[in-house]
C-alpha cells in the first residue's frame, strides 16, 4: 500500500474525524483509555455508513497501527523517535476510514 498519496476528501478539520486526529497527534495520559477512545470514535463514524469490507479492512488496519503507537508509548514513553512515523501511518489510515465513510455514508 503507497503511505505516500493521500486522500483528498479527507478533512481532519470536522467532527469525528477531527476529534480522531487530535487523538493521534496527543501524548494520552492513558493509553489504554486513548485506545477505548479511539474505537468508540470510529464506531461513531462508522454508524452512518453501510458496511463495505473495504471498510473494515481500513478500520482493522487503523486500530492495529493505532494500538500498536499506544504500546511503544506505553514501552519507550511519549518521547520515542519511532511515534513519528507511527503517527503518519495511523493518519494515512485513518483517512482512508474517513474517505471511505464519506462516500458510503446514506
Amino acid at each position: 500500500m503507497n503511505m505516500i498519496a493521500t486522500i483528498s476528501s479527507a478533512d481532519a478539520s470536522e467532527g469525528i474525524f477531527g476529534q480522531l486526529h487530535a487523538l493521534i497527534a496527543r501524548r494520552p495520559p492513558s493509553p489504554d483509555s486513548a485506545r477505548i477512545e479511539a474505537r468508540q470514535l470510529v464506531s461513531m463514524a462508522m454508524a452512518d455508513t453501510w458496511q463495505a469490507d473495504s471498510l473494515w479492512g481500513a478500520t482493522d488496519a487503523f486500530h492495529a497501527h493505532f494500538d500498536f503507537m499506544m504500546q511503544t508509548i506505553e514501552i519507550n514513553g511519549a518521547e520515542d523517535p519511532n511515534l513519528r512515523t507511527l503517527r503518519t501511518k495511523c493518519r494515512f489510515y485513518l483517512e482512508q476510514v474517513e474517505a471511505l465513510c464519506r462516500s458510503m455514508s446514506r
